[in-house]
């Protein structure tokens, strides 16, 4: 069941994989202006939500045209600045459901959707001996998979900001289903110093939320860029299953990100471009 909420680049819900005052992640740094005929880049940090322990870097490479998203690339780094994962997101079809797939070369996982003649098929291999899973699905509005679900909130802004809940589909490759989720305003708050506001989402099915961890989100109320992620990533622990972190898009790289081989957050610091 946790599967079913690995959104991000974040991220990204995340992670989630989200942002912009043009676009997420999944978040933009105040350092580096939404370029709408090119490259932003990005960095977000990840800690463990108990213990606030640091694991990984997501770096963040986004292409747009005429202000919209095209692609997108995530490169996940961990505490030996070693690239533990890679996810490349291409928004062409769709704005809030793209054509994806993240791998993680250490185990062989894989996951992603994919577009072809119409159809549209989320997919998922365990490890690399394992056999895919495929599973078909249709677009159904409002609708949002893994980065684009920043995006949705953002079409949303305005209803969640004055009190409304938003409710939608999200397409989970990594556990094969369209699950339903309501989104909804739970107060304000401050990050880095800044007026910011928070959101919640989660299963909207009654009497589940109890047993399914929410995600929890900050916003910047002017910008509408996501600045931080709480809730069920999509990196592996050592025995292979996703755990809660906490992402934060901070505006200068975290001394222990930088200590653990952190890449810079600027365009080109990884080997992966969008």
């Amino acid at each position: 069941m946790r599967r079913s909420l690995c959104l991000t680049s974040a991220a990204v819900l995340a992670a989630t994989l989200v942002w912009t005052a043009a676009a997420p992640a999944l978040a933009q740094s105040d350092t580096s202006k939404v370029n709408d005929n090119g490259l932003t880049c990005f960095n977000g940090y990840a800690y463990t939500l108990k213990g606030g322990d640091y694991r990984y870097t997501e770096h963040h490479e986004v292409k747009r045209v005429h202000g919209r998203i095209t692609t997108w690339n995530v490169t996940y780094v961990g505490r030996h600045g070693q690239v533990i994962a890679n996810k490349h997101m291409d928004f062409s079809d769709n704005s809030t459901i793209p054509v994806y797939r993240l791998t993680m070369p250490k185990s062989g996982y894989e996951e992603g959707i994919r577009h072809d003649g119409g159809r549209w098929t989320m997919f998922k291999r365990e490890s690399a001996d394992a056999k895919t899973q495929t599973k078909s699905f249709a677009i159904d509005d409002p609708m949002a998979a893994d980065s684009g679900f920043n995006q949705l909130v953002q079409q949303h802004f305005d209803a969640l900001t004055s009190g409304q809940k938003v409710t939608f589909k999200f397409v989970a490759a990594g556990r094969q289903s369209v699950i339903d989720l309501k989104a909804y305003k739970t107060g304000d708050t401050t990050f880095e110093g800044r007026p910011a506001v928070n959101f919640k989402a989660e299963l909207d099915i009654f009497l589940i939320n109890n047993f399914v961890p929410s995600l929890k989100l900050t916003y910047d109320p002017k910008t509408e860029r996501l600045l931080e992620y709480r809730g069920i990533g999509n990196m592996h622990n050592d025995r292979g299953k996703v755990y809660p972190v906490r992402v934060s898009y901070y505006t200068q790289m975290p001394a222990v990100a930088k200590s653990h081989g952190a890449p810079a957050a600027g365009c080109g610091s990884t080997s992966t471009s969008a």
